[in-house]
């Protein structure tokens, strides 16, 4: 039986720590390296996208980067500092980049939904009570100056507060995915589940809700506090971010009058265009897109066959075609068979007396 209290075991913990902070840290950067276009087009104005989602999506993606920043230059205290203001500051940061990541989430599950009143209630509420949460746990920590370690060390949390924060965001975030998969599914009727999970960006909600369940899990075993206050947030809240901001950063275009998708082939369309229906991440596929403008030129072919035949009885009685046989003194000679065109002049005489 491992003995999570003993110095041994806390030392141990503490340079993995540092370890996976360091790891999580350089993923995410190159995460926003990969998606650092869209922040661009955001400040060139090249991508229209309403204003809620620049801002929690900004939040998050940078609170996060304060905060791990921060934790990492706790690592390398040499002097006494005030490691309260320290430590607040990180769970501020921290703290914060969940609750926009999350709001995130929610604002993309009411674009599915058409922002409806019956769905946009209860979430209001559920992400209301977990930004008190997630605002009351960034100042439960309790952190001073250790002389013999030379170092920053938490002497006091709240373990019930924090695993009740763990459980509460994890369980936001499966309300998100169950709502999102619904109003995918109403919307597409025929799309299979490759589809809702990779192009309609399901992936990201279950990575959102299933990163936070083995620090839920963690937090009810308290094997040290440690792992409880300071290695746990770090790993899941980055995937969280990251999983969040991708659910946005694939849009090619977010309208300016509704929170739905806009492909990048209608940008040919007039503005004043009535915007599709249906919500769409971008894909290859050119099926699922909204249509493009294009001019369709409709041909008939006709052939002989498509006319039915009319039987003898109906057809209309001939009249009978009557020849008059020429008088006496006509010069009109009668031929079984019309003459024959010649070179020479008799035929031509003969034709000529013809007519």
């Amino acid at each position: 039986m491992v003995d999570w209290l003993a110095p041994a075991e806390i030392a141990k913990v503490k340079a993995g720590y540092v370890n996976v902070t360091f790891a999580f840290f350089g993923l995410y950067i190159w995460e926003v390296f990969q998606t650092s276009d869209f922040e661009w087009s955001v400040i060139q104005r090249r991508r229209k996208i309403r204003w809620h989602w620049v801002l929690f999506l900004f939040l998050a993606r940078y609170c996060l980067i304060l905060s791990i920043v921060t934790l990492m230059a706790s690592f390398t205290v040499a002097k006494e500092i005030n490691c309260q203001a320290l430590y607040t500051f990180i769970s501020w940061a921290g703290n914060m980049a969940i609750m926009c990541a999350s709001t995130t989430l929610m604002f993309r599950t009411l674009a599915v939904w058409e922002r409806k009143l019956a769905v946009m209630a209860p979430l209001g509420l559920l992400c209301l009570a977990l930004w008190a949460l997630l605002w009351r746990g960034m100042f439960i920590m309790t952190a001073q100056y250790d002389p013999v370690s030379a170092s920053c060390v938490v002497v006091k949390t709240n373990r019930l507060f924090l695993s009740v924060t763990f459980w509460a965001t994890m369980g936001f975030n499966l309300v998100l995915t169950v709502l999102h998969t619904i109003g995918l599914m109403q919307r597409d009727y025929g799309a299979s589940l490759w589809e809702m999970l990779f192009e309609d960006g399901l992936i990201y909600y279950l990575v959102a809700f299933s990163v936070n369940a083995i620090p839920a899990v963690l937090s009810v075993l308290n094997l040290n506090r440690t792992i409880l206050t300071v290695l746990l947030p770090c790993p899941p809240a980055s995937q969280l971010v990251m999983a969040a901001c991708r659910t946005v950063t694939r849009l090619s275009e977010v309208g300016e009058d509704d929170d739905i998708y806009v492909h990048s082939a209608t940008q040919l369309t007039t503005p004043g265009r009535v915007p599709p229906p249906a919500l769409r991440l971008q894909t290859m596929k050119s099926s699922r897109y909204p249509p493009r403008p294009e001019v369709h030129v409709t041909t008939d072919h006709i052939v002989m066959e498509d006319f039915e035949c009319v039987p003898t009885s109906l057809r209309p009685p001939r009249i009978p075609l009557v020849l008059c046989s020429p008088s006496s003194g006509s010069a009109y000679t009668p031929h079984d068979k019309p003459p024959e065109l010649t070179d020479d002049k008799a035929g031509s005489e003969r034709a000529y007396n013809a007519v």
